[in-house]
């Protein structure tokens, strides 16, 4: 099992990079992994609204990608942009290929989006990665509350947003069912304070051969 802190993740991502796996194409690779993960955790995947939370960097960037595999295996995805739209480069690459293959995509407000939320029979989480730090603003922890006294099985990809690498928890932070870490466990995984907000965590081969590792 390997676990690791947020600049060792960064510097394997770079050595990946290096060998010619793309930034993009482990995008491409976590979306799918995150995808296929719900497709199999989810009964009549098919019938089932699957709401999916993105913010503006690569987390949701993989978000976006998710939606559009899920949409792809029979799902019928609806991306919620949570912080308006995606700011880095292969973010905004996958959000509009997503806008092209006809998934709806909303804007987060908090009073309308209420509804939205009661009628997801599943949240993903894909706002913030694993750079984040401080604290949540008080729209998405009415969000995040709101999602946590719904029915919807709730995923997060790589960590839940509002807990950041070291396992230091934000109030109102995200609480998943199922953590899917993308290639590493994080230090934040391993911590028991951080237990209710990851849930299950599971680790995903993301395309990133094992020489990269090597730091």
């Amino acid at each position: 099992m390997r676990v690791v802190n947020a600049s060792q993740m960064k510097q394997i991502e770079k050595n990946a990079n290096d060998m010619g796996i793309t930034y993009y194409q482990m995008m491409e690779n976590a979306g799918m992994c995150v995808a296929d993960f719900v497709r199999k955790n989810i009964k009549d995947f098919e019938t089932k609204i699957i709401l999916i939370l993105t913010g503006t960097g690569n987390n949701g960037g993989d978000g976006f990608v998710a939606a559009r595999i899920i949409k792809k295996f029979g799902g019928n995805p609806l991306i919620m942009m949570v912080d308006g739209p995606p700011k880095t480069i292969d973010a905004i690459k996958n959000f509009n290929k997503a806008k092209d293959c006809g998934i709806e995509i909303i804007t987060f407000e908090k009073d309308k989006s209420i509804p939205i939320i009661w009628g997801s029979d599943a949240i993903i989480d894909a706002v913030y990665g694993t750079g984040f730090h401080g604290e949540l603003n008080d729209n998405i922890k009415s969000l995040f509350s709101a999602i946590s006294d719904s029915d919807a099985i709730k995923f997060a990809i790589d960590i839940p947003s509002g807990v950041d690498y070291s396992g230091e928890i934000s109030d109102g932070a995200f609480k998943a069912d199922f953590t899917i870490a993308l290639d590493s466990l994080k230090n934040a995984h391993m911590k028991e304070n951080t237990f209710e907000n990851c849930g299950r965590v599971v680790c995903a081969d993301i395309g990133i051969p094992e020489e990269c590792h090597k730091i």
